[in-house]
């Protein structure tokens, strides 16, 4: 049976107010769907679970989300108009706008904790959607997921509540994440009795009049739905410009590199939607050294911790480092930024780009169901994936960059020296992640 107040930082089901119409549920368990039919199986673990509600999603590959939504919060309020409310799960929200890859948020929700959630191409994964006391409880959650994922992005959001919600939060709600009451086997039975009549009833109305009131339902035009849909993806593509690039890399310079018998080692940052999060790594180096002298040579605003003896890391964040995907054709072409990499190839170790993958942006649906015919303004997108190793010195050089990139990974290793010649260094940095390209 489903508990609602569980072990290991997890506090249970949660429901947030979206709006007066709409209630979000949080602490769901979720369960892969393996070895038959997903609706009859999903059905069958909710019923097991005792759970009150629940959701499957996916399609050959699919998951079911349960839990045990009390009376007294499916409605939120007590007020009668608010008891009725649909119930919409939030790690499925999340997991409908992040369809590539292996994504996990951490949020501080007040009188709740620290969420956890994580998505892989779409569909949410098992023992997350969880809760946490403390950041550190989450982190170390987030450490056992990067084990099974190198490649997890992680974002972290300061505040989630009902007037501080991500955009992907409104911008993903549908059917697809609406929670289902489960029924009692004893209802059933009662609600398939009924279902004649109800039929009966039905099939008579809507022969009576089987035409809507336009002025009933609001029509949006094909323009307004594509734009939605355009909108939708550039929030779930943020890319990076060579100067945004660069502010992550000037914040290095507060790093202290060798104080009081530490020793930096290595810098890492990692986007996260607009901001980026960056870690240095430190070695002691003196048998005297203490964790309090590295301490007290921290930048303002960022936080230090102890692995163990020999090792400390500072953390810190640099905000408002990235921009959001404008699906407008740039205006270099792709012989241009190729040129581009190979004139500045001499002064980096190593320049690596990808063949191509072509992205998919699905298109809307009108009210008949049929999709909308993509407007030619809209060009052929694929991916490239790209990886440069070389100087820190030269990584001036990709301020000519022009095409869209989105950086997954920046690193900067100190100390070993590596490459030859003009590209021998002991400061290597080093960067991976895709360029957008609009197929010619």
């Amino acid at each position: 049976m489903l508990q609602q107040n569980t072990s290991n930082g997890q506090r249970g089901i949660h429901v947030m107010p979206l709006s007066d119409s709409v209630g979000l549920v949080f602490g769901l368990d979720w369960l892969p769907l393996v070895g038959g039919e997903p609706t009859k199986l999903g059905r069958q673990r909710a019923r097991s679970l005792r759970a009150t509600h629940h959701l499957i999603t996916g399609g050959l590959a699919a998951v079911v989300g349960c839990g045990i939504v009390p009376k007294e919060k499916s409605g939120i309020s007590y007020a009668p108009a608010a008891r009725n409310r649909p119930l919409h799960a939030a790690a499925a929200i999340f997991a409908s706008a992040h369809q590539e890859g292996v994504i996990a948020a951490v949020s501080f929700v007040p009188a709740m904790g620290y969420w956890f959630v994580a998505a892989n191409n779409g569909l949410v994964l098992a023992q997350t959607d969880r809760w946490f006391e403390s950041m550190d409880e989450a982190d170390n959650a987030l450490l056992g997921l990067k084990g099974r994922f190198p490649n997890l992005q992680v974002q972290r959001y300061a505040l989630l509540d009902t007037s501080n919600q991500p955009d992907w939060m409104r911008a993903h709600i549908g059917i697809q994440t609406r929670l289902q009451k489960v029924p009692s086997r004893g209802r059933l039975s009662l609600m398939l009795a009924g279902f004649g009549i109800l039929t009966a009833v039905f099939f008579r109305l809507w022969s009576h009049d089987t035409t809507p009131d336009p002025g009933m339902v609001p029509q949006e035009s094909p323009s307004d739905l594509w734009q939605r849909v355009l909108e939708r993806f550039a929030h779930a593509h943020p890319v990076h410009h060579p100067e945004q690039l660069l502010k992550v890399v000037h914040a290095w310079h507060q790093a202290p590199v060798s104080p009081s018998g530490w020793m930096l080692q290595q810098i890492a940052c990692e986007p996260s939607m607009m901001d980026w999060y960056c870690v240095a790594h430190y070695q002691r180096t003196h048998r005297l050294a203490l964790s309090q002298q590295l301490d007290a040579a921290k930048p303002e605003g960022w936080t230090i911790e102890f692995p163990d003896l020999d090792h400390g890391m500072m953390r810190w964040k640099v905000s408002d480092a990235a921009s959001l995907f404008e699906m407008t054709s740039p205006s270099v072409s792709l012989k241009d930024w190729l040129s581009y990499l190979q004139s500045v190839t001499p002064i980096f170790e190593s320049i690596q780009i990808g063949t191509g993958t072509p992205i998919t942006i699905p298109a809307p649906i009108d009210r008949q169901g049929m999709a909308l015919h993509k407007p030619s303004y809209i060009k052929p997108l694929k991916r490239r994936m790209i990886s440069i190793k070389g100087p820190l010195r030269s990584i001036s050089a990709l301020r000519g960059l022009s095409v869209p990139v989105r950086w997954r990974s920046l690193q900067l290793e100190i100390g070993a020296l590596t490459g030859k010649g003009i590209n021998r260094s002991g400061l290597t940095v080093s960067l991976t992640g895709d360029v957008f390209e609009y197929v010619e």
